[in-house]
């Protein structure tokens, strides 16, 4: 634990996280980093000797700094931990505990995306989401996809690969009858806890809100990590959902 504390602490420094964050993308000279972060040559030499003196950076014998590979790990593990504390006001009304322990680790992955609150054009990009993909779209939500329909069987019977999880038993809204061919394509969980929707372009994900009710507020990006995340997220899903009345897991 006392181990854990002292890197903690080197993370602590803003300079030495943007010193990790620079060496992350590429091995660099003192002298470069000084002026990419604007900095004093003897500002940067003392805090690199602090990050080497923890083993997360080496110098080569080019006089180039990286990070070690402890330090490259180090880093990829507080990814996590930046973002939650970046969107720490979202997370406490929010939930993400519905997800399997290991989705939780991997909430690094969701650095690189943009957060929408409004309901609306989170629908409307839900929309241009369902549109624009041309190998397969997947989606899990609480409700039936209300005005997706002609596009969903446009794509499908254009090839591209639709997958659709709901909760057991959800009603479809009043006049609504969802096509045979989305059947077709559409497994049942008993509990739906949170919305994600991805494409080989882009993905967005919805948490629940603390008490349980449904957010449709997303986080969407066309990231390749964060659309890797939802990819498997949705798989993990799949995998335990079934045909209408079949037993089916809630837990993650």
């Amino acid at each position: 634990m006392e181990r854990f504390c002292d890197l903690l602490f080197e993370f602590s420094s803003l300079e030495r996280m943007n010193m990790v964050l620079a060496l992350r993308e590429e091995r660099i000279k003192m002298s470069h980093l000084a002026q990419r972060l604007d900095m004093t040559v003897t500002e940067t030499s003392r805090h690199l000797q602090r990050l080497g003196d923890a083993g997360l950076v080496a110098r080569d014998s080019d006089g180039a700094y990286s990070l070690t590979p402890f330090g490259e790990l180090a880093q990829l593990l507080m990814r996590s931990m930046v973002f939650v504390s970046d969107k720490h006001e979202y997370f406490n009304e929010h939930s993400v505990f519905s997800l399997p322990p290991g989705f939780i680790e991997r909430l690094g992955n969701l650095a690189g995306t943009r957060f929408e609150g409004d309901t609306v054009k989170v629908f409307d990009h839900a929309r241009g989401l369902l549109q624009q993909a041309e190998e397969f779209i997947w989606v899990q939500s609480y409700q039936h996809l209300l005005w997706n329909t002609p596009i969903v069987v446009e794509k499908i019977k254009g090839g591209v690969d639709f997958r659709f999880i709901l909760p057991e038993g959800v009603e479809p809204s009043p006049g609504y009858a969802p096509d045979t061919l989305i059947q077709a394509h559409t497994r049942f969980l008993e509990r739906v806890d949170l919305r994600v929707a991805v494409t080989e372009m882009e993905a967005s994900v919805s948490f629940p809100k603390a008490d349980g009710s449904v957010d449709y507020a997303s986080f969407t990006g066309s990231d390749p990590v964060f659309i890797s995340w939802c990819r498997d997220l949705f798989l993990h899903y799949w995998a335990k959902a079934g045909p209408p009345g079949s037993v089916s897991l809630s837990g993650p």
